[in-house]
């Protein structure tokens, strides 16, 4: 399948639905919404952080899955193209909101405690492209370096040695 061929609804820039889509590219870009994903997602309480109500969170996912949907054949996988995911990252350019996306993206693609590429690529996406601020780091750290990487202040013992 031709990615560039793929053309999504278009939302005005900053808007909660421009946000709420990016967040929902991670929920499934793993192939499938997994029920800890959105407990994760739930718990937060991702639509307020949007600004959107529950039922049109829903209605991101749903209108995401139909345009993904309405290019892919029967036998085909969807996969997004680095260009499309760009376009899409290019729709929300406010700081404050891209700090709410990447902290939700990261609530979902740890939720599993399983990182999959097709999540890593839309955060990781994001973060090379809007960069991210110094408080993101820690959240950031099991998408960039794995989930068992820890990281240890100087001078500080570990065990085993």
């Amino acid at each position: 399948m031709n990615t560039d061929e793929i053309s999504l609804r278009p939302y005005p820039v900053n808007s909660p639905h421009a946000a709420a889509r990016i967040v929902a590219l991670a929920l499934i870009a793993n192939d499938r919404i997994k029920a800890v994903e959105t407990a994760a997602l739930d718990a937060l309480d991702a639509p307020g952080m949007l600004g959107l109500s529950r039922p049109q969170w829903h209605d991101v996912i749903r209108d995401l899955c139909a345009d993904l949907l309405e290019v892919t054949r029967f036998d085909d996988e969807c996969c997004i193209s680095a260009d499309l995911l760009d376009r899409v990252l290019s729709e929300v350019d406010d700081a404050v909101q891209r700090r709410v996306v990447l902290r939700l993206g990261s609530a979902v693609i740890q939720a599993d405690r399983q990182i999959d590429d097709g999540e890593s690529f839309v955060l990781l996406a994001a973060v090379e492209r809007w960069g991210f601020h110094p408080d993101d780091q820690a959240l950031l750290e099991p998408v960039l370096y794995g989930s068992d990487f820890l990281v240890r202040p100087r001078g500080t013992p570990h065990e085993g040695g």
